[in-house]
């Protein structure tokens, strides 16, 4: 299967709701968002829309798009296996959010194809981009970390269950 990594257009955000809400289905979400399904699944489609529409953030999406069998069969359709958000939560602290990639296409390199394209758009606004990783989910910090985030000293309570400490990552520009 080959990956096309771009924005979410406005148009597509019921697509970008139902990955959002399968992400927030995953066994680690817990671990790895800031909300919960039973949060974010009843917010209208306004809402939904707005997150969609560019304003103050961008998703990106990785879209997998299958290719003809031997046989020169029809191509599998596309189907969207991850997102990445950015958001602006603050003047100038940009903050790389909703990282998701449903579980069969974890391990083939399109984390890191969906983080380097929402890592450039954050460059070409902020000289340095943040994000925040739950203390029970070492495999997010190491794979951050790859990518050159470290800990800044922030911390904070879990916003899911405040018996668990989040901690800040940072990267800088290039």
């Amino acid at each position: 299967m080959e990956y096309e990594i771009r924005p979410v257009l406005p148009a597509e955000w019921r697509r970008s709701r139902d990955l959002r809400l399968a992400s927030l289905r995953d066994p680690v979400a817990p671990l790895a968002f800031a909300r919960t399904y039973a949060e974010e699944s009843v917010l209208g489609d306004d809402r939904w829309q707005q997150r969609a529409s560019g304003v103050g953030s961008q998703q990106f999406v990785a879209v997998g798009k299958g290719v003809a069998g031997a046989d020169g069969g029809a191509p599998v359709e596309e189907r969207w296996v991850g997102m990445a958000v950015v958001v602006e939560e603050r003047p100038g602290y940009f903050c790389v959010n909703a990282v998701y990639l449903v579980p069969e296409a974890r391990g083939l390199g399109v984390a890191d194809r969906l983080l380097a394209v929402a890592l450039d758009w954050g460059w070409q606004r902020a000289d340095r981009l943040h994000l925040w990783v739950h203390e029970k989910n070492p495999r997010a910090e190491a794979f951050y970390r790859r990518l050159g985030f470290g800990r800044t000293g922030r911390t904070m309570r879990s916003p899911v269950d405040v018996s668990y400490t989040e901690y800040e990552l940072a990267l800088d520009r290039p």
